[in-house]
């Protein structure tokens, strides 16, 4: 029944997938930013939360539903997944999460779906095609004269923390309104960061510091991963809100076959 509204509901708008994860210290509660949810609604698309305790045929069920797939912040990865031990710095590590993720972020980039990972979630597009993280900033990156955990700098989620620089000729780019490339203000509210881009990932901008701050690729139909927090500037930034614009588009573009089908 659920899968029948959904298809319902895909007719007219495009399904965009959200896993939710257990997020509360005492692990009792499922927990996401309303604004993931508010900035796709504003785009125009339906937001659908997934559990990540989900079994996999449950999970994937809910994903042959949608078009697009948003990989939302939180807490770290494992770094036993590409070969390091965990530092001291690394917490929150979920594997019920890095699960789902890693199997939603492979069947998107398979099938060709629209995917968008914040934060968190480029780590995981990374991780998820064999790259890997700079496990903590501060301790490993220490030459970094930036601030990229912006709760340090203003208790604001849109406070603009520092610039990147936006490679010309990108779907980041075009979805920015900089085709040409250029800087834009971002927040900042991470300690991690890619370090080695996995195969088939394209660098679309860096930090002032050369910390990578988003990631595509270029031969699939929308899969880009921003290390900010877009949905926390979109209410107030247009360039904010056409990046989930355009992720909501590309999603609309995989489900119209299906629409048409169903006629």
């Amino acid at each position: 029944m659920a899968v029948a509204i959904i298809a319902a509901l895909m007719a007219s708008k495009p399904v965009i997938l959200i896993p939710i994860p257990i997020q509360d210290a005492d692990k009792r509660r499922f927990l996401m930013g309303r604004n993931y949810v508010r900035s796709v609604i504003d785009a125009g698309g339906v937001p659908v939360m997934a559990p990540v305790t989900l079994d996999a045929a449950s999970l994937r069920a809910l994903y042959e539903s949608a078009a697009g797939v948003l990989l939302t912040g939180g807490a770290d990865l494992d770094p036993v997944t590409w070969g390091e031990e965990r530092i001291p710095e690394t917490r929150g590590v979920d594997h019920d999460r890095e699960a789902a993720e890693t199997l939603l972020t492979q069947w998107a980039i398979a099938d060709d779906k629209a995917l968008l990972g914040i934060c968190r979630g480029v780590q995981q597009l990374n991780v998820a095609l064999g790259g890997s993280l700079i496990q903590d900033i501060p301790l490993q990156r220490p030459a970094s004269r930036l601030q990229h955990q912006g709760d340090k700098l203003s208790p604001d989620r849109d406070h603009v923390a520092h610039t990147i620089c936006v490679e010309p000729h990108t779907r980041l780019g075009g979805a920015l309104g900089l085709p040409k490339g250029g800087e834009v203000g971002v927040n900042s509210f991470h300690h991690q960061a890619l370090k080695q881009v996995a195969e088939g990932l394209q660098v679309t901008s860096r930090a002032d510091d050369g910390i990578i701050e988003s990631v595509e690729m270029p031969d699939r139909r929308f899969i880009v991963g921003v290390q900010w927090h877009p949905e926390e500037m979109s209410a107030g930034r247009a360039d904010m809100q056409a990046l989930f614009n355009t992720f909501v588009s590309a999603a609309q573009t995989v489900a119209a076959p299906e629409t048409d089908k169903a006629r």
